[in-house]
């Protein structure tokens, strides 16, 4: 099997998990008041919710990353997902 290169998403997820991180304690420290910088509340509040959107991309893109590796690795050995039976699910 060749070797699929990885989309450009995958570059950015380390330096979006530090980013997010660096973001997060910033904004953490803003909002606690141990650093101040003459912000209002509401964009301490609004720098520390980009810090945890920007780790959770970060982490997330991780996750889907390593599932599309597992599944290609699946497909090479010759694994087959499993069938889905939607005959069992009977919500009435």
């Amino acid at each position: 099997m060749s070797e699929v290169p990885p989309p450009a998403a995958v570059r950015l997820i380390r330096p979006a998990i530090y980013a997010g991180v660096l973001v997060c304690l910033v904004g953490a420290a803003l909002v606690s008041g141990k650093l101040e910088l003459g912000l209002p509340l509401v964009a301490e509040v609004i720098l520390l919710a980009t810090g945890v959107a920007i780790l959770a991309f970060g982490l997330l893109a991780s996750l889907s990353w390593r599932s599309v590796q597992a599944a290609m690795a699946n497909e090479a050995a010759g694994i087959a997902p499993l069938p889905y039976d939607d005959e069992d699910d009977e919500d009435d």
